[in-house]
């Protein structure tokens, strides 16, 4: 099913001026937000979001996991069967991406060839989630 890329032109949350993925602290919450190349660009949001990986696996996923350029994204449900809107992940204490997500996201970064920049991401951002695939990856040289 083809999901629809929800820019949140009335919520400026994930936004910012800079061409790179960061966070910005709100208050009590750190924020993530997206680079510009991805929020004026919606054509390249709907294929990050559609080229996904949905979790939980099922016909209308709670989210949508994927990369773009090492860093990881997850998108929410902003219109239940239709539409996302996304913004990089980072660990909290109760949330952390399941590991059966992460690899697959390893495995594109590997095929991709921004596996230096997944794993500089992953260790700076989702430390915890890092610990659980990283032995997966010793043996073949890239940790």
């Amino acid at each position: 099913m083809p999901w629809k890329y929800d820019p949140g032109e009335w919520r400026k949350k994930h936004k910012w001026n800079k061409d790179e993925a960061g966070f910005h602290w709100e208050g009590q919450e750190e924020i993530g937000k997206c680079p510009t190349s991805i929020t004026r660009d919606s054509e390249l949001a709907e294929e990050l979001l559609n080229k996904g990986i949905g979790y939980p696996d099922a016909e209308s996923p709670e989210a949508i996991y994927n990369i773009h350029q090492g860093v990881v994204y997850r998108a929410e449900v902003t219109l239940p069967g239709v539409s996302f809107h996304g913004f990089p992940e980072k660990e909290q204490k109760r949330r952390r991406v399941p590991t059966a997500v992460l690899l697959q996201l390893a495995h594109k970064a590997q095929n991709d060839g921004t596996f230096h920049l997944f794993k500089d991401w992953m260790r700076a951002h989702l430390p915890e989630g890092w610990k659980a695939i990283a032995s997966r990856f010793r043996q073949t040289g890239l940790t």
